[in-house]
């Protein structure tokens, strides 16, 4: 193994041991109101759905869905590497695929869970963004699954962010989340581009709109 080989899997595996860590201390601090939020006994249920959600949020995703056996899609980037291990010692699982690297088999492996009675997470603007715009990979595997789309958002008071292309935010310990589901949306089988692309930007500013509406409950 060469040195960055090694110095890479060294940082893998120390962010895989201590990220899933101080994520479990951080999340028992936080007061988390939930509206219309019944994802995660609908995945541990049974419940077949695919949720949304932007990448700058997954330190507070990764904290709420601890422990229920969600599947997320990951890209094949080293990034995507530390993310698995992370999600792995959470409790998610995970799938690994992006667009660029492959997204065919990774979609077939989502749609076998859907189809199985597993929920899938996507992270609806990733994993290079731009941040904020929802991709087409979701409304494509709810068309071939049948399954359908739930957008989710949250807002926070009390949070740092990174300087990173999402601006991911860190919540405080004790800081104030709303977290807030939508309504599922249905995509038909038979939809064409055009109807799947409505459909993206429909959910897209449902994501958004979701978000001001915690925002306005915090």
């Amino acid at each position: 193994m060469s040195r960055r080989g090694f110095t890479f899997e060294l940082g893998a595996s120390l962010a895989g041991a201590v990220v899933p860590f101080v994520l479990g201390g951080l999340g028992a601090t936080l007061s988390v109101t939930r509206i219309n939020v019944e994802l995660l006994r609908r995945a541990r249920g049974g419940t077949s759905f695919i949720g949304v959600l932007w990448h700058e949020d997954l330190p507070f995703w990764g904290t709420l869905f601890r422990g229920s056996g969600f599947t997320v899609l990951v890209s094949r980037s080293r990034d995507g590497e530390i993310g698995t291990r992370v999600a792995h010692r959470l409790g998610v699982r995970t799938v690994r695929g992006s667009s660029s690297r492959g997204g065919e088999e990774a979609l077939q492996e989502i749609v076998d869970r859907l189809r199985a009675g597993g929920s899938v997470g996507f992270i609806a603007d990733g994993p290079r963004g731009p941040r904020h715009e929802l991709k087409i990979g979701p409304v494509v595997a709810a068309k071939v699954s049948g399954r359908p789309i739930v957008p989710i958002a949250c807002a926070m008071r009390g949070f740092v962010r990174a300087r990173s292309w999402d601006r991911t935010r860190v919540p405080l310990p004790f800081a104030r989340v709303v977290a807030i589901g939508g309504d599922p949306v249905p995509v038909p089988a038979g939809a064409s581009r055009d109807e799947c692309e409505r459909l993206r930007a429909r959910i897209q500013d449902e994501m958004l709109r979701l978000e001001g509406v915690a925002a306005r409950r915090l």
